[in-house]
């Protein structure tokens, strides 16, 4: 498989994870953990190699210029996500935290 397959294979898996979990306002521990594993595969992915996405050409030339610092915000929201979950999933955070950052990663998610 080669990165870029990987990385979309994550992409969308973190995706509907994230579907998962916010449907119903609540969610199974393993699909957490499923998507704390995931977020750690795909963010140590891209950190290790770098990102693979490039502007699109009907990108201008300002956006073209802060398309790499968006989707490294993103990322930042993912993984801040991740550990969230992955504190409330241990004990060392009480429920709610990791319920909200799901909703503000969806919403970013869709802008994205």
């Amino acid at each position: 498989m080669t990165r870029r397959r990987l990385h979309i294979v994550l992409h969308w898996t973190v995706f509907m994870l994230i579907l998962a979990m916010v449907k119903g306002g609540t969610s199974a521990d393993w699909v957490r953990w499923a998507f704390v594993v995931s977020v750690a595969l795909w963010v140590g992915i891209a950190v290790t190699k770098g990102l693979i996405g490039k502007a699109g050409p009907k990108l201008g030339p300002k956006t073209r210029g802060i398309y790499p610092w968006m989707h490294r915000a993103l990322y930042g929201v993912l993984v801040l996500s991740a550990l969230l979950n992955a504190a409330e999933l241990t004990g060392l955070l009480s429920p709610g935290p990791a319920w909200t950052s799901l909703l503000v990663l969806l919403g970013l998610g869709a802008f994205h």
